[in-house]
């Protein structure tokens, strides 16, 4: 009988570590900066305020490979959080000057300047490895909220798709084209924070196999 006993135990302890690998060799979720980043020096002016701007980083974009990705939130430099309207994060499949949305975030009405971060949620799946770009519109007049780097004099390095008069996304899958100034030399201080979600491990299987062990085992052992 306690000859069974460790048997088992031995046979249980394998299972869990089998498991324990399984788990460990699924894909790691870990966080993705998709854009210029908000922390770029020199961002010491804004567009011209009271208009629109939709603008699309083109040069600090992020292949990602096939899978499920979850966004938690995007920062910004708020350059002027008083002259009303919105800004909206959104991340494109390119190539450029051509894309196709794949999320948008939820407006955003600033009641403070500097860099800040925004809560957001949503997921997107992507089929193959994909090139990700970040960008963003505005409403309500939110031109001059985003704080810029107009002549791209420090950190940052971009060029940008830049529109001043656009129809703006309402949802995914939608084109966005059709810039009034494409490859413009100038870095908008965001960036859109992503993770990849693991793939659930075959726990059934893994349950089903050590049973299968533990009965083979006392068949074994029976006299």
């Amino acid at each position: 009988m306690a000859t069974r006993s460790r048997t088992r135990a031995v046979l249980v302890l394998s299972v869990v570590a089998i498991a324990g690998v399984a788990l460990s060799v699924g894909p790691a979720s870990a966080a993705m900066l998709i854009g210029p980043g908000a922390d770029i020096t020199n961002a010491l002016k804004q567009d011209t305020p009271g208009e629109e701007r939709l603008n699309v980083d083109r040069t600090t974009f992020v292949t990602l490979s096939a899978g499920e990705y979850e966004v938690n939130d995007w920062r910004l430099n708020v350059f002027s959080n008083t002259e009303g309207g919105t800004i909206t994060p959104m991340l494109l499949s390119g190539p450029p000057s051509s894309y196709t949305t794949v999320w948008l975030g939820s407006a955003f009405d600033p009641t403070s300047n500097g860099v800040q971060t925004v809560a957001e949620t949503g997921t997107f799946t992507l089929a193959s490895s994909t090139d990700v770009y970040a960008g963003f519109f505005t409403a309500g007049s939110g031109s001059g909220i985003i704080a810029l780097d107009q002549n791209n004099a420090g950190t940052g390095s971009s060029s940008t798709d830049h529109d001043n008069l656009f129809v703006a996304p309402t949802g995914t899958g939608q084109t966005v084209a059709g810039f009034s100034h494409t490859n413009l030399g100038r870095t908008y201080a965001f960036e859109v924070n992503v993770d990849l979600i693991p793939e659930p491990a075959t726990m059934s299987l893994l349950a089903l196999g050590g049973l299968m062990m533990l009965r083979r085992r006392k068949a074994g052992l029976r006299p």
